[in-house]
């Protein structure tokens, strides 16, 4: 696995103000509306700050769409 380029990382994920409503695809835990640290990807889904942080140290790819993240070899 690749993972993604923490730079773009840092720029490309977006905090996500209203995420009261779904799940984390990664931990599948509900998001929780008073503490959002939600964060959303260009390909718009969104995981707890944590688990997609944790996630594209190891892999540059949306757990759910595939969408690919810059790395550094490219």
């Amino acid at each position: 696995m690749v993972p993604a380029e923490e730079e773009s990382v840092k720029k490309m994920l977006k905090k996500v103000v209203n995420a009261e409503s779904g799940d984390c695809m990664i931990c599948l835990e509900e998001f929780e509306a008073e503490i959002s640290d939600a964060l959303e990807m260009p390909c718009s889904h969104a995981f707890h700050g944590g688990c997609i942080q944790t996630w594209l140290k190891q892999s540059h790819y949306c757990p759910v769409c595939r969408f690919e993240m810059p790395t550094l070899m490219n």
